[in-house]
């Protein structure tokens, strides 16, 4: 007797979960950062039920367990980016002997800036089903110019440096690069977004449910002492993140930036280290879904594309100028601070790990057709490879990278 659609559904997800659980096994192994094992899984899992034909994958994922699929993830991304928003609102007071605003402000521009300028003479091969070129390069330019703050202190923490003055500078320039990433992709969003379809209705109820999520609950949540224990606080996360993917969504943008706005103003006395674990946990059973459901919306001839000279062309530009305009951000923000040579090219090192935040922000512009799927399939595939190669380009740099603290950082930097 067959499985009904849903019950196939729900083992389809259990699949997912324990084939995730499993990479991140084989990712620790490897001396990589366990993050990258659900988005390799996801996206070859995924790929590999693509290339099956139609009536395979029928069989395999009917419509109401990708539908399933697809909302575990969507949920899964959500969570994920409410977790983003608590870290930048975590780490946006991190001190690094007082930076000024100008070396902060260079060392999160040049990136975005160096890498969108590598895309511009790609950009009818990057180009979304809205045929824009100029919204395509620049959105390439701000995915490849994002640090994943997330991925970065996991990746600190295995280099065992959390305390090291380069580790602090690196997520405050990661703090503030993804802040400005997240803003520039709203603008992008809004300057491309078919807005005289909204009525007065739906303006005012999506503006009502983001003053909601930003003043109100904040206030009653962290009134009511019921909020803290642990059940509670993981439902109202959940509810805070869902309204704030609402509000965006019925103002023409994209939910996950709601996201991002909820746990940015989520109330800090309820993001302690037991609440994160939770929300972890959680995003860990829902984010393999997500890179799944992702894959498969990605033509496979669209690899096809990325074998030819021009497709070839295309990927070596955008990789060298993705680590080149790291490697340089990194370095000469050090120096400016009074960094040693290789301090500076640490932190540089430390500025490519762009993680589950790239292929975040790569999968809101697919999803609203700034970007096609070849550009899409290519920035997946450089976020895995950047973070992989992060702690290996750190060691290199310092072979005692692995000690607590970091040799060679003048007193200025204290």
């Amino acid at each position: 007797m067959p499985l009904g659609d849903g019950l196939q559904g729900l083992v389809t997800l259990t699949a997912v979960v324990i084939g995730s659980l499993l990479a991140k096994t084989i990712f620790r192994r490897c001396n990589q950062p366990t993050v990258l094992g659900p988005i390799v899984f996801g996206l070859l899992l995924g790929a590999i039920v693509a290339s099956c034909n139609s009536q395979s994958i029928r069989i395999v994922l009917p419509g109401t367990s990708k539908f399933l699929v697809e909302s575990a993830g969507t949920a899964g991304l959500l969570l994920l980016m409410f977790a983003v928003g608590i870290e930048l609102r975590t780490h946006r007071q991190t001190k690094d002997g007082r930076p000024r605003h100008w070396q902060l402000g260079a060392a999160a521009m040049f990136p975005i800036a160096l890498c969108a300028a590598a895309a511009w003479p790609f950009a009818h091969q990057l180009t979304g089903m809205k045929g824009n070129t100029f919204s395509a390069w620049a959105f390439v330019g701000v995915a490849l110019g994002v640090t994943a703050v997330p991925v970065l202190v996991l990746v600190i923490q295995d280099l065992r440096v959390t305390s090291s003055p380069v580790a602090r500078a690196a997520i405050r320039i990661a703090v503030i690069t993804d802040g400005l990433a997240w803003a520039m992709v709203t603008l992008l969003l809004v300057l491309t977004a078919k807005h005289g379809a909204m009525s007065a209705a739906e303006l005012g109820i999506g503006v009502a449910l983001l003053v909601v999520v930003i003043l109100i609950a904040p206030r009653i949540i962290s009134r009511y002492r019921a909020f803290e224990q642990n059940s509670p606080r993981a439902i109202t996360m959940f509810a805070c993140a869902l309204t704030g993917a609402a509000s965006t969504q019925i103002l023409g943008l994209h939910p996950a930036v709601g996201a991002i706005i909820a746990g940015y103003f989520f109330p800090a006395t309820l993001t302690n280290d037991r609440a994160k674990h939770v929300l972890e946990t959680v995003i860990d059973l829902l984010i393999p879904a997500f890179f799944v459901a992702a894959s498969l919306s990605v033509p496979l001839h669209t690899l096809r594309d990325q074998l030819s000279r021009q497709g070839l062309l295309c990927v070596l530009s955008l990789t060298i100028a993705a680590f080149a305009s790291k490697l340089l951000a990194g370095y000469f923000f050090g120096r400016s601070r009074g960094y040693t040579r290789r301090a500076s090219s640490q932190l540089g090192a430390l500025l490519n790990c762009r993680g589950v935040t790239e292929i975040a922000i790569a999968s809101v512009g697919y999803q609203a057709q700034l970007i096609g799927a070849y550009a899409f399939a290519m920035l997946c595939g450089l976020a895995i490879f950047t973070t992989a190669v992060t702690a290996p380009l750190f060691r290199a740099v310092e072979p005692r990278a692995h000690t607590r603290s970091i040799e060679g950082i003048s007193v200025a930097s204290g």
